[in-house]
């Protein structure tokens, strides 16, 4: 559910979620459109390059939507208006496996044809070559990659389709769900989308996967907990102690000494959400959930990083890791018998 303020910002106002059948939303006639025009629903930046594809060797299919991301792959969209229909899974594989082999060559006169039908826009094979080129976050880029990527979208989706997901990305298949709500509030109706990663429908399938990791998982989480509570309980850092996030950063996040959204300060609480301030916008976070919101926001894609330790990137005045300063008195601890 969702919520609406008034406009005195005191009445509060529950909107409940609908579903596409009753609020007479269609797959093709709304959803599709709606998508078509503003692809970033699915949560990334996408050239929408044709829709109802259907130009398969002896198949009379018809793909929803065909895509271009910012690195080269072409995107196969599915889009499903009923929660209930099976098999979305096995027809953008079996799309996607069409769609393997096209080459921007190949591509071009679709997408000519896409501009002309759907955007009223007249261009050449050679304009239209080069807009999906200027897409591209590469300079280089001459060539579609082999291995297409698959969006499936619904309001909702099966266990059994969410589970066969989850194992097809750990066989580095690049397929995601993108769940869109809709909400009716007063004449409009609101569109709530979510990539559904992990995939709360498939809680048990994750559970089987992870007891084979579990000691390693148990341990990088041990070590997230420990670093902070080890660090406050005893008075390693205190509170307003300055620290800054400069350490072992990746590659699209360059450390600005002046910047404030790479300092924080150490506010001396000791719970699962308060431990630094930020001075970017003075509220409180845990560590690792802060590192984890700046690196995601810097992300050219807005991508969202996996699984980290805050500690570990955050250093002190002295350039000291905060995992570092916890490790040493937990290892000056162990020999003194402490």
């Amino acid at each position: 559910m969702i919520y609406s303020v008034g406009a005195n910002l005191k009445d509060l106002e529950r909107i409940d979620a609908g579903n596409f059948i009753n609020l007479n939303i269609w797959e093709r006639t709304h959803i599709q459109e709606w998508i078509r025009k503003n692809p970033q629903i699915l949560g990334e930046e996408f050239l929408i390059v044709s829709m109802e594809f259907d130009r398969f060797v002896s198949s009379s299919d018809r793909l929803d939507l065909l895509a271009l991301d910012r690195e080269g792959n072409l995107v196969v969209i599915e889009l499903k208006r009923d929660p209930l229909s099976g098999f979305a899974d096995l027809q953008a594989l079996r799309y996607a496996a069409m769609v393997s082999s096209m080459t921007l060559e190949k591509l071009a006169p679709y997408y000519l044809a896409y501009l002309k039908r759907y955007c009223d826009r007249e261009v050449s094979i050679t304009e239209a070559t080069s807009e999906m080129r200027a897409f591209v976050d590469d300079d280089a880029f001459t060539q579609l990659s082999s291995s297409p990527r698959i969006v499936l979208c619904s309001e909702n989706f099966s266990q059994e389709i969410t589970t066969t997901v989850l194992w097809l990305r750990q066989s580095n298949i690049d397929i995601r769900c993108v769940q869109i709500i809709p909400y009716k509030h007063n004449e409009s109706i609101l569109i709530v989308p979510k990539v559904l990663i992990p995939l709360n429908e498939a809680k048990q399938y994750l559970i089987d996967i992870k007891t084979k990791e579990v000691s390693v998982e148990n341990s990088i989480k041990a070590r997230k907990r420990r670093a902070m509570q080890v660090i406050l309980e005893n008075n390693l850092l205190k509170e307003g102690d300055r620290i800054s996030l400069q350490n072992a950063l990746p590659t699209w996040v360059k450390y600005d000494e002046n910047d404030s959204q790479f300092h924080a300060i150490i506010t001396g609480k000791t719970g699962m959400s308060n431990t630094v301030k930020w001075e970017q916008d003075n509220q409180e976070y845990s560590i690792s959930n802060l590192t984890w919101r700046i690196f995601t926001e810097l992300h050219p894609q807005k991508r969202e990083y996996g699984g980290l330790s805050g500690a570990w990137h955050w250093v002190d005045e002295s350039g000291r890791s905060l995992s570092q300063i916890a490790d040493e008195f937990l290892g000056q601890s162990l020999a003194t018998g402490a």
